[in-house]
């Protein structure tokens, strides 16, 4: 299984052209990349992320196929004033990067995010919000680094062996266009709730190495929610889920997190979090009967803490799928790191903002 495990994950690579984008289990701390509608929705004036993904670090360590990274950063900003009373603009900027496998296949982005979040009510407790982005990315692979069957000379590989492939492009560029709704609401000083629902790669951009035009990308649909009550004193409970549909993928996590409060007096202040989620995966209409339905995939640990605006957030996955043979238990672990922040002449006016 040892040995098997890193040619069955450079296969996975290769498919994952045409099955599904790089997810993070730390969704809420990649806003823009979980809902154009999340542009601007925040307490402050402006907003930085940054989070990076590792995984199968350790099933790979003594193997020459790198590890999987994932890495995306983002800037966002809100403006004071909209169209009426409460409202407001946000408008940001985000990049991403992946790269997985022996072929070091994967992708850069760079994209522009819109918003308008819409005052429902005049104390700004209440709003709807609508956002649109648009990402250009280059898709990469390294075929030097593969290797063919017509390149056995019998006894070893030799590469000076012709691959007998038909092979176009190593890299090449393309634009994809995504839209995305959210409703959050504070019900009383430390209840809130929100739901939202996105569309990604709506224009389905063609995605072949071969220049096929009819291997397109698949749309991704992502719906997403939250709430957060008091338990008792400085404690805080937050549910949360989110779930994913790109082609034959289906992938939901659904987590709770603990919210320690550092000051009760300031419930949207310092703070400590910790909680567990669980990934299920699936969806595959043609395979076999046990694969149709969600297969939990992961249990996922993550805590952070919030202090004077800057958060610091950590997640590791503990594999409990059928690769635990090979993995024992190692998944994928997470940094991530985000800031809002108030001009010093200007500060935002108070609204509610969503919180995960």
């Amino acid at each position: 299984m040892k040995k098997f495990l890193p040619i069955l994950l450079v296969a996975l690579s290769i498919l994952k052209a045409n099955a599904q984008d790089p997810h993070f289990s730390q969704f809420y701390m990649t806003p823009l990349y979980l809902n154009p509608g999340l542009t601007g929705a925040f307490d402050g004036n402006y907003r930085l992320t940054a989070l990076f993904r590792g995984q199968w670090g350790e099933v790979l360590r003594n193997e020459s196929v790198p590890m999987y990274r994932t890495y995306t950063a983002s800037a966002d900003f809100r403006t004071n004033k909209g169209f009426g009373k409460g409202d407001a603009f946000g408008f940001g900027a985000s990049f991403m990067g992946d790269q997985a496998g022996e072929s070091k296949f994967g992708f850069n982005s760079g994209g522009l995010s819109l918003a308008y979040h819409k005052a429902l009510n005049s104390r700004a407790t209440n709003f709807l919000t609508l956002g649109f982005s648009s990402s250009i990315y280059q898709q990469t692979i390294d075929f030097s680094r593969l290797q063919f069957g017509s390149q056995w000379d019998g006894n070893a590989y030799n590469a000076l062996l012709p691959t007998n492939e038909f092979l176009v492009n190593n890299r090449f560029l393309y634009w994809d266009v995504n839209a995305g709704m959210l409703w959050y609401m504070k019900v009383a000083k430390r209840t809130s709730v929100y739901v939202g629902a996105s569309a990604f790669h709506i224009n389905r951009p063609s995605i072949s190495f071969l220049g096929d035009k009819n291997v397109r990308l698949n749309m991704k649909f992502v719906g997403h929610g939250g709430v957060r009550f008091p338990l008792k004193g400085r404690f805080d409970m937050q549910p949360k889920f989110i779930v994913m549909f790109q082609g034959k993928s289906i992938e939901t996590i659904l987590a709770t997190d603990f919210r320690i409060l550092f000051e009760e007096r300031y419930p949207e202040g310092n703070h400590m979090r910790f909680g567990a989620m669980m990934r299920l995966v699936g969806g595959d209409a043609n395979a076999p009967w046990r694969d149709k339905r969600l297969n939990a995939e992961a249990v996922i640990l993550n805590a952070g803490v919030v202090f004077n605006g800057l958060e610091v957030g950590v997640a590791y996955d503990v594999n409990v799928s059928q690769l635990i043979g090979g993995s024992r238990g190692r998944g994928g672990f997470e940094v991530g790191l985000a800031y809002v922040g108030a001009w010093k002449k200007r500060g935002p006016q108070t609204i509610y903002c969503p919180r995960f």
